[in-house]
C-alpha cells in the first residue's frame, strides 16, 4: 500500500512517475490467505455427515449485490480459502459428487475481518440442494486482535451531535476517550476530532479512507478529511496485536469504506436542523441597563443526499455522496476591559497602589506611587489614547469579565465521496474513491474596528478563511488462483487553508 499526502501545491513533475512506479511494484507482492486492509475473507471447512474432511469439493461464492462471483476447491485438509473479497452480503455454496449441495446464504463480509463458514455435507445427489441462512459469529477465532466495528446501521441510527461526525460513536468502543474538537476551522476545516486509544498519544492513531492515510502532517492527532457519515459502509478500529500491514499505528488503525454501488438503484436524502430556540439561555447573559438579552441566534442546517447504483450491470458501478453544512449565528465572547474611569487614568477603583514607571531604580525599586492611584493625563500614551476611545464600553457590572462580545459568525462546508467499482474480469477488480471538501468561514473581531480576539465558538485569528481538500484512492486486485492474488492501492490527499487577516483601518489612521 501507498499513500502519499501533500499540502499546498504539486511542483514536483516525477512524482506521478513515481507513484506509478512504485504501484507497479507493489503490484507484484502476494497475499497471504487471511483479511487484508481493504477486503475481507472467506475462509472454512468442509466435512462429510462422520466429520471427516472433504477435499476436491468445489467451492463458489457470489455477491448478492453485484453478482461478482470467485471459485475454488478445498484441500487435503477440506479446507479453503477466499481472500480479499471485496465487502458485503455473499453466498458460499459447495458440490462434490455423492453429496448434496449446501448453499450458506447472507455470509456478511466486512472490512478487515475473516467470515468462517464451514459445511458438513450430506450424502446424496448434487441436484439435490440444501440452502442455509448463516449466523453472525458471536466471537472471532481466526485472529488475535482486538478491534471493533461501526457498521452503517449504527452509524445512521445511533444518535451523534450536530456534525454527524462518525468518530464522535468511538466513545462507545473501549479503550477510546471521548473524542473531543480540536483546532480552529482553518487549522481544522473537516472538524477531526482528537482521541487517545489505550492510554497512547493521540497522535500515534492511524486513520485510512479505502487505504489512503489521513495524517494531518502539522496536527497529525486529527485527520486530514472527515467523510460524510452517509457516505460510510463501515469503519473498522484495531486496538490492539494488530497486523503488520496496518502499520502506522501505535495507538489505533482505523479504516473507513467509503459504500460502493450495486446493481440495484438505492438512494437518500436528509435534512438536520437545529437552532436557538432549542437552546437554553447562557448563564451570562445578565441583564444590560435593566433589560434583558435574548439568546444568540443560532440557525444550523445540515443536509445532502446519496445516489447508488449500475453503470454497466454485474460489471460496472457508481455511488456518490453529497453533504452541506450552513452555520449562522451569533458569535460571543466574555472579555474584560477597562472601565471609563480606567480609560482617563483613574485607577483607584482596583484598590492597589499604581506607580510612575518612570521614578526610582531600573530594577524597579523605590518607585513614587501616584497620588490616589490616578494617572496623570499627560502620561499617558496618545496612541493608547486613540485606542482607548474606540474600545467599546463594559456592559456588564464588575472588573473581570465585563464585556459580552457578539458578532456575526459565519461557517460553510460541503463534502462529495464517490466511488467507481469495476469488475474487469472474474479474476481483476478495481475501484477508485474521489473526495472533496470546500469550506468558507467568517470570524469577527470582538472590538469591530478595533479586530481583537475572535468570537467564533471554535477559537482561531480574525478574519475570512477558506480552502479545499482533495482526496484520491485507486487500487485493484487480480486473482491468478486462490493461492496467489495481488492487491495494490495508491492514495494521494492535498489540504489547503488559507487564513486573510481583516485591514487595520483604526491603526492605519492612526499613523
Amino acid at each position: 500500500m501507498l499513500s502519499i499526502r501533500q499540502t499546498g501545491r504539486m511542483r514536483c513533475p516525477g512524482l506521478l512517475r513515481l507513484m506509478v512506479a512504485l504501484f507497479l511494484a507493489l503490484s507484484f507482492s502476494a497475499l497471504k490467505a487471511e483479511a487484508q486492509v481493504l477486503y475481507g475473507s472467506i475462509v472454512g471447512n468442509v466435512t462429510d455427515n462422520t466429520g471427516a474432511a472433504v477435499s476436491g469439493a468445489t467451492v463458489t461464492i457470489s455477491n448478492k449485490g453485484t453478482n461478482q462471483s470467485r471459485e475454488g476447491t478445498t484441500g487435503e485438509d477440506g479446507s479453503y480459502s477466499f481472500p480479499a473479497v471485496q465487502t458485503g452480503t455473499w453466498s458460499v455454496s459447495v458440490t462434490k459428487s455423492g453429496f448434496k449441495t449446501v448453499t450458506l446464504t447472507n455470509v456478511e463480509v466486512t472490512l478487515n475481518s475473516i467470515a468462517r463458514s464451514d459445511f458438513a455435507l450430506e450424502i446424496g445427489q448434487v441436484s439435490e440442494a440444501v440452502s442455509v441462512t448463516a449466523e453472525a459469529a458471536m466471537l472471532q477465532t481466526d485472529r488475535a486482535e482486538v478491534r471493533a466495528e461501526l457498521t452503517t446501521r449504527q452509524l445512521l441510527n445511533l444518535p451523534i451531535p450536530p456534525g454527524r461526525n462518525y468518530q464522535q460513536l468511538f466513545r462507545t468502543l473501549p479503550g477510546i476517550t471521548p473524542p473531543q474538537n480540536a483546532h480552529s476551522v482553518p487549522t481544522n476545516p473537516s472538524r477531526a476530532l482528537q482521541y487517545n486509544v489505550n492510554g497512547t498519544s493521540s497522535s500515534s492513531n492511524n486513520v485510512r479512507i479505502d487505504g489512503a492515510s489521513q495524517y494531518n502532517v502539522f496536527l497529525p492527532h486529527v485527520t486530514a478529511y472527515v467523510p460524510s457519515l452517509e457516505a460510510i459502509e463501515t469503519v473498522n478500529v484495531v486496538t490492539n496485536n494488530f497486523d503488520a500491514e496496518q502499520g502506522l499505528a501505535g495507538g489505533a488503525a482505523v479504516n473507513v469504506q467509503i459504500k460502493s454501488g450495486t446493481n440495484q438503484l438505492h438512494g437518500s436524502a436528509f435534512e438536520y436542523h437545529d437552532n436557538h430556540l432549542t437552546k437554553a439561555r447562557p448563564w451570562n447573559l445578565t441583564p444590560v441597563n435593566g433589560v434583558q438579552q435574548d439568546k444568540p441566534k443560532r440557525v444550523y442546517n445540515q443536509f445532502g443526499g446519496t445516489i447508488g447504483g449500475p453503470i454497466i450491470k454485474d460489471r460496472l458501478f457508481y455511488f456518490a455522496s453529497f453533504e452541506g453544512t450552513n452555520d449562522r449565528q451569533l458569535g460571543n465572547r466574555l472579555l474584560t476591559l477597562p472601565t471609563a474611569e480606567m480609560r482617563t487614568g483613574n485607577l483607584s477603583a482596583a484598590g492597589v497602589g499604581i506607580f510612575d514607571p518612570a521614578s526610582g531604580q531600573s530594577n524597579g525599586l523605590n518607585r513614587t506611587e501616584f497620588a490616589g492611584g490616578i494617572i496623570p493625563a499627560a502620561r499617558i500614551d496618545p496612541i493608547a489614547a486613540a485606542i482607548l476611545r474606540d474600545m467599546p464600553l463594559p456592559n456588564r457590572p464588575g472588573f473581570q469579565n465585563n464585556y459580552y462580545a457578539t458578532a456575526s459568525y459565519l461557517y460553510d462546508k460541503k463534502t462529495l465521496d464517490s466511488k467507481v467499482n469495476f469488475n474487469v474480469t472474474d479474476k481483476l477488480t478495481t475501484y477508485g474513491r474521489f473526495s472533496f471538501l470546500t469550506y468558507k468561514q467568517l470570524n469577527p473581531g470582538a472590538l469591530g474596528p478595533l479586530d481583537g480576539v475572535g468570537t467564533a465558538p471554535q477559537g482561531g485569528n480574525t478574519g475570512t478563511a477558506s480552502g479545499d481538500t482533495y482526496g484520491v484512492t485507486v487500487a485493484g486486485v487480480y486473482t491468478f488462483n486462490p493461492n496467489f492474488i495481488v492487491d495494490a492501492n495508491i492514495g494521494y490527499t492535498k489540504q489547503g487553508t488559507p487564513v486573510c487577516q481583516y485591514p487595520l483601518r483604526h491603526f492605519a489612521q492612526i499613523v
